[in-house]
């Protein structure tokens, strides 16, 4: 799931490995949705579930002759890449993108934000249309409402 990107469709893949990270050509391809309110760590074993059987299926193909390398036209993103400072939430970006970034940063490598000296770590978030001024904080029951700049065009 591409980090931030909101996108609705993710999926696992089998392809032949070569000197490259993610660079063989394709075997074969599942898609998966995403809900709205997944996250990586919800979508992971889901994920594993659908690679395992892709993986059988695949195995077979080889075996009968049905499955043929293909060469890779899709882009692909690697949770490796992430480092820790990736998790640090801009707010200058819609509510939108933070929430989607947020989904997309769990469990590694979390999001955060630093308030008075403090790293203060974002497990849940949700879009909101509330009247506050950009920048003002708000605590509402067990919520904290975050005011954010207007959406940018």
């Amino acid at each position: 799931m591409g980090h931030g990107t909101g996108e609705s469709v993710t999926g696992v893949t089998t392809m032949k490995i070569d000197a490259g990270l993610d660079t063989g050509d394709i075997l074969l391809q599942r898609e998966l949705p995403i809900a709205a309110d997944d996250t990586s760590e919800m979508l992971a074993p889901r994920l594993a579930s659908s690679g395992a059987d892709l993986l059988v299926e695949t195995l077979r193909g080889l075996q009968s002759g049905s499955v043929h390398p293909t060469r890779r036209i899709t882009r692909s993103y690697s949770r490796a890449n992430s480092k820790k400072q990736d998790g640090l939430i801009d707010f200058s970006r819609s509510a939108t993108e933070i929430v989607n970034r947020l989904r997309g940063f769990q469990p590694w490598p979390g999001a955060y934000t630093i308030f008075r000296g403090h790293n203060l770590q974002i497990r849940k978030a949700a879009p909101i249309t509330q009247a506050l001024a950009p920048g003002q904080l708000h605590v509402e029951e067990n919520r904290l409402l975050v005011a954010l700049p207007q959406q940018r065009a």
